[in-house]
């Protein structure tokens, strides 16, 4: 029994000794920027939400420099009456001429920071992150910070860019074969927005992919469903299954809209030469718009569309893998399929060097499986 009692003092002692955080004396981070100040420094953006009741702005965002991460946050403490804490940082934003030199050195402090969430989002900008977080175009959100994770959020969710959480991003750094890729934020009518897609080199920023091709790096890196896209396919590719012909009605360029409702892609090499690859995509799908009058009930009219969008998503496609080997990147992760398939493994210098020298043959089924029927 006594030495029952000798616990519960110990016990309500060191609790009196736990020191205290009232919440209207933090300043919690939701988002940080990082931009090149100079040769050897940072500067830092960071969005603070604040619970003060006494003021109706319950959001600030302080810029500070210094030569780390770490610096920056002990810095930016000295400009604000609140002690700043990171238990809730959920987005870091690189700037594209700060992530060309390399982001690794971010990653291994960001992994080890126990207060940082490696759920938390990642995503560079081409325009500096102090201008990107110092937009008050925010909607309904409080602060820019969170707009800016609730918009790559939302965008993971439907599908229309990868994941890029922390532990995404280091696993594909870390990961032989394959090249990570972050959303490539900038702004637009002093609106933040997704630009499209930043392609790395391991950890080193390569260059950006636009927001066109970005379904089409999905369809190679992972599977999707009930995704949209649109393709604009040859103007007089479809002319025999118009519905009449007019001066007007199928004058112009031929534009679908598609509805991905699933799809399924698998890449072999031919034999053990890696340079030779064999991409197959089968596509199940639904016709959401055409801008040409085509009858649909006529025999023929919905192969026809079939074949003509398995054509320009083939030239699609071998575009895009044409930029991939100039840039010197394997986001669809061409060698570790390899590697995973093949005894005779290659080796991290040796798939990096025959990027360039890749040659994919893609082969493409495309199904429609609705389209609707028109009177």
């Amino acid at each position: 029994m006594k030495r029952i009692s000798m616990m519960i003092c110990l016990m309500i002692l060191c609790t009196g000794c736990i020191p205290k955080s009232y919440i209207e004396k933090l300043g919690i981070i939701t988002s940080v920027g990082y931009d090149a100040a100079g040769e050897d420094k940072l500067e830092g953006t960071l969005v603070v939400f604040q619970f003060d009741p006494t003021t109706s702005n319950t959001s600030q965002v302080i810029s500070s420099q210094s030569e780390t991460s770490k610096g920056i946050r002990y810095e930016a403490n000295r400009l604000t009456s609140h002690r700043l804490v990171s238990g809730q940082v959920r987005l870091e934003v690189f700037q594209d001429k700060l992530a060309e030199k390399g982001l690794e050195k971010f990653m291994d402090t960001l992994s080890r920071d126990a207060k940082i969430s490696d759920m938390g989002y990642l995503a560079i900008s081409d325009v500096p992150t102090k201008e990107l977080m110092g937009s008050n175009q925010s909607e309904d959100a409080p602060n820019i910070g969170i707009y800016l994770q609730n918009l790559i959020e939302k965008s993971v969710k439907n599908q229309t860019i990868p994941e890029s959480i922390l532990s995404v991003f280091v696993r594909d750094i870390q990961d032989f074969g394959i090249d990570p890729v972050l959303p490539l934020l900038s702004m637009k009518e002093d609106k933040p927005y997704i630009k499209g897609l930043g392609l790395f080199r391991e950890d080193i920023y390569a260059g950006p992919l636009s927001e066109e091709d970005i379904y089409h790096l999905m369809l190679l890196r992972q599977r999707s469903k009930d995704t949209e896209f649109q393709l604009d396919l040859e103007n007089d590719s479809l002319k025999d299954y118009y519905k009449k012909e007019s001066d007007n009605v199928n004058e112009g360029p031929l534009h679908v809209s598609l509805n991905d409702l699933s799809n399924k892609t698998s890449i072999h090499a031919k034999g053990n030469d890696f340079t030779n690859q064999v991409v197959k995509v089968e596509i199940k799908g639904r016709l959401l718009e055409i801008t040409k009058e085509i009858d649909l009930k006529q025999p023929g009219a919905i192969k026809a569309i079939e074949k003509q969008i398995e054509k320009q998503l083939k030239t699609r496609l071998e575009r895009l893998v044409d930029k991939l080997k100039e840039d010197g990147v394997d986001p669809v992760g061409f060698g570790k399929v390899y590697n995973e398939e093949h005894r005779d493994q290659l080796t991290e210098e040796e798939w990096r060097s025959q990027i360039p020298n890749l040659n994919v043959e893609f082969d493409i089924d495309m199904k429609l499986l609705r389209y609707g029927i028109s009177e």
